[in-house]
């Protein structure tokens, strides 16, 4: 039974699932919300490690956190916790697609940028006075997000900064005088 378990898992998420043993099972699920087929509005994504012994399902797997993206130490905390909970709470019963299933219900109630605009230090979400929200956005490999407005005055800045050190290094002699 624990088997077919296992091979629901693979079936149901096919390529996001690697089934690192059968038995006692192990599996590492590449967990989306359900935002995830439009990867612009995706902000969040976890590797889920869920592991068991040899007594599953009488004793509940754990459940651990493999990598993740858009999920500051505190929601990646409290995600994999409630996992864990999940899964004293359905003790002695088959549970890793109901585990898998939890994790994508909670990362898509997170699916929000959280925290601070690395380059102004202001809370991503926060409101303008007008009430709507303030312009982010999110750099797809990596999941960062920014004030619109910030990235694109760093972006120039960089630009503006790199001609100016090209200029600056680049001497010109003439007559026995170097032009900067």
């Amino acid at each position: 039974d624990v088997r077919q378990e296992v091979a629901a898992v693979a079936s149901v998420y096919g390529d996001d699932c690697h089934v690192v043993c059968g038995f006692p099972p192990h599996v590492v699920v590449h967990v989306r919300p359900r935002t995830a087929d439009d990867s612009s509005q995706q902000f969040v994504e976890l590797f889920l490690g869920i592991k068991a012994s040899s007594q599953y399902p009488k004793e509940p797997p754990h459940v651990y956190a493999v990598e993740s993206k858009g999920l500051d130490e505190n929601r990646q905390t409290y995600l994999v916790s409630s996992i864990q909970n999940k899964a004293k709470e359905l003790s002695c019963y088959p549970m890793l697609v109901t585990l898998c299933e939890e994790a994508v219900e909670i990362l898509s109630n997170m699916n929000h940028p959280a925290g601070d605009c690395p380059l102004c230090l202001y809370p991503l979400v926060q409101e303008d006075k007008d009430g709507s929200a303030l312009p982010f956005m999110k750099l797809m490999s990596c999941y960062h997000c920014f004030h619109s407005d910030c990235i694109m005055r760093w972006w120039e800045w960089l630009q503006n900064d790199d001609t100016d050190s090209k200029k600056s290094s680049t001497a010109v002699t003439t007559e026995g005088k170097v032009w900067i």
